[in-house]
């Protein structure tokens, strides 16, 4: 997720001749571009240079998430929490996240794991979740191991 705030604002700050226009991110999210969906979700899940749309935002995280870009599974799932979306499906975009190594996207499929969000509650795999999140630095899940 930080890469792709990260993206959003240096989109913003180097000026409009160096980002893509809304028209051309869609035109690219329509022909099946997995990041010019993710970045048009993330227009719409932030309100940036759009009005916010929780729907679109939805809808082009989830073309993105299924093409298997793990910034837009953790961003579909976040998104899914945050908004009151199905929790189940919130869940399973955040396995496929951590399951493909993202730390982010394991620390907070071990919370809900923990919290039974979508889940049932499982404390023993919530730990192996933060586990893995805390042996790539995850400051977070390694508190919560403690």
């Amino acid at each position: 997720m930080r890469k792709l705030l990260t993206l959003l604002v240096l989109l913003y700050a180097v000026g409009a001749a160096a980002q893509p226009s809304l028209d051309e991110l869609r035109a690219g999210a329509d022909a099946g571009d997995a990041w010019d969906q993710l970045n048009l979700g993330a227009a719409y899940d932030h309100g940036m240079g759009v009005a916010r749309d929780v729907e679109r935002a939805l809808r082009w995280y989830r073309r993105s998430a299924a093409q298997g870009l793990v910034e837009a599974q953790f961003s579909l799932a976040h998104l899914l929490v945050s908004s009151g979306g199905d929790p189940a499906e919130a869940a399973r975009w955040m396995r496929a996240a951590a399951e493909q190594g993202y730390a982010d996207a394991q620390y907070l499929y071990g919370v809900m794991l923990a919290e039974g969000m979508g889940l049932a509650v499982d404390e023993a795999r919530a730990r192996r979740w933060w586990s893995r999140a805390a042996a790539q630095g995850h400051a977070e899940a390694a508190k919560l191991l403690k």
